[in-house]
């Protein structure tokens, strides 16, 4: 869950909204390595003929039809390895900034220089500010339509360096233990055994690194000071005083910047006077609100199903001794639903045409009034995340990686404009007002505003314009249908 500028995730709780614990896969990681496609080349000619003479056969080489030979295959190799190759792009007209025509094709574009073969087969690079404001625009699409090289990681865990957790206090009259790792600081109301800690610190981390390796572009860096900030509570009735939900099983609250969870979320049991691991020890709870956390400056330019199915993501992933199997995510999809099947039955996906324009306080509302809806929520967000980073086009997560680059490219253009904001309030004669206002000379020129913050019905518009991508031309019903044969060949029929 994710709550104050955001939505809710119920989490894993006796009488949750959200979904319960996804068990984790078992056994040790291992690493598939896919092959390149070989070539192969089989030759026709033979380079030992046979020739009757008289009443036998006598072998014997010709030099000649064996250069023949090698020269037919040689060829044979050339035109498969051709056949492979992309197209060349066609020819074009072109012009300079200064006017000047010119005729060539594009052979790489890197965003800010292109690369042009001319009709005599030269290459030469060429900035893309000579060039005329219509050709720019050009190539800003030609690139957006070129296959991206995505390279899912394998297995992620924690840098060794950071997950050797420090205490920093342990106060046990005030109930207040506080740990540090490498990335997290992190508040318990009960100490935690060695085994404990070293558990938990190792999982911060290995999420940590991985929304770093997934290629959607997060960059994690805490919302203030130096460190992420978690609290551990005791108690469900202390976890609702500071703030979580009723019916959650934990809560990113992005107002304060941190996140809670309550011991029974994730398991933990009494050992004299610590806490260790109980037997139905889950950290998935743990993963999804740290996914948030680390999510953090994306929250408010995502959806609510993209919000909370990338932490459903990251949750049912494979994780064992801090290592997330990426590599592995159908064997946590597929014991995902087994653990479903056994605690009731799949839910029913929701109709994306309702989930995808679903506001924030639309989404709140179901969560706090209806359970079987909450859970039809979170399923189909998780549906739908896997099968753009699995299952759709070629399996790669092409679509899903353009929308991230697309909502980070706004992300920016916002994170630019508050720098200058912050700069034009430091002129001389610019006056801060008690409500955050300002106001100074009419001469001042103002930072240009960015046409997301140009006005209210922006933010839906552009999440709008920004789903288009994820659509790619199908209707949600078209996509629908795309979904569930995508997951039937997989065995799973939703």
């Amino acid at each position: 869950m994710n709550h104050g500028e955001h939505g809710v995730h119920g989490g894993q709780t006796q009488g949750g909204l959200g979904f319960a614990k996804s068990p984790k896969a078992r056994g040790s990681p291992t690493r598939k390595v896919r092959a390149l496609p070989a070539i192969k080349i089989r030759c026709l000619l033979p380079s030992v003929l046979s020739v009757s003479s008289g009443g036998g056969r006598f072998p014997f080489e010709d030099k000649m039809l064996r250069r023949l030979s090698f020269l037919f295959c040689g060829l044979m190799v050339c035109a498969c390895i051709q056949a492979q190759l992309p197209a060349d792009e066609p020819l074009r007209g072109w012009k300079t900034v200064e006017g000047q025509a010119f005729e060539a094709a594009i052979v790489s574009f890197d965003g800010t220089t292109v690369t042009f073969r001319v009709r005599n087969g030269q290459r030469s690079p060429l900035p893309l500010a000579r060039l005329s404001p219509d050709d720019q625009m050009y190539l800003d699409e030609w690139q957006k339509k070129q296959p991206l090289k995505i390279v899912l990681p394998d297995v992620v865990g924690g840098d060794p360096a950071s997950l050797q957790p420090e205490v920093l206090s342990e106060d046990e009259r005030n109930e207040k233990f506080v740990y540090r790792t490498g990335h997290f600081e992190f508040e318990s109301q009960g100490k935690f055994t060695q085994s404990l800690l070293r558990e938990v610190a190792r999982n911060f981390e290995a999420t940590y690194e991985l929304l770093k390796a997934l290629p959607w572009g997060i960059e994690p860096a805490p919302a203030s000071g130096e460190y992420f900030r978690a609290r551990l509570l005791r108690t469900r009735s202390v976890y609702e005083a500071e703030g979580g939900p009723k019916n959650s099983g934990g809560v990113y609250l992005g107002r304060e910047k941190v996140f809670l969870v309550p011991f029974e979320s994730i398991g933990l049991k009494t050992v004299g006077k610590s806490y260790a691991k109980d037997d139905d020890f889950d950290t998935s709870t743990l993963v999804h609100e740290l996914t948030h956390q680390m999510m953090h400056f994306w929250l408010n330019y995502l959806p609510q199903w993209v919000v909370e199915g990338t932490a459903e993501y990251t949750g049912i992933l494979p994780l064992k001794t801090g290592r997330f199997r990426v590599s592995a995510a159908k064997t946590g999809l597929r014991d995902y639903l087994e653990h479903l099947q056994r605690a009731g039955g799949v839910p029913a996906p929701y109709p994306l045409e309702e989930l995808f324009p679903m506001t924030n306080e639309k989404w709140n509302e179901i969560l706090t009034s209806n359970r079987t809806m909450s859970h039809r929520l979170y399923f189909t967000s998780y549906l739908l995340v896997y099968y753009f980073m699995h299952l759709d086009g070629d399996g790669d997560g092409q679509l899903f990686v353009r929308y991230f680059r697309a909502v980070g490219a706004v992300r920016k253009e916002v994170e630019e404009y508050d720098k200058a904001v912050d700069e034009f309030k430091k002129q001389p004669g610019v006056e801060v007002l008690p409500d955050g206002r300002y106001r100074g000379p009419g001469g001042l020129k103002h930072p240009d505003r960015p046409a997301i913050l140009k006005s209210e019905t922006a933010p839906d518009e552009f999440q709008r314009k920004t789903l288009q991508i994820l659509l790619n031309g199908r209707t949600e019903a078209e996509l629908t249908k795309q979904i569930r044969a995508a997951y039937a060949k997989l065995g799973i029929r939703l």
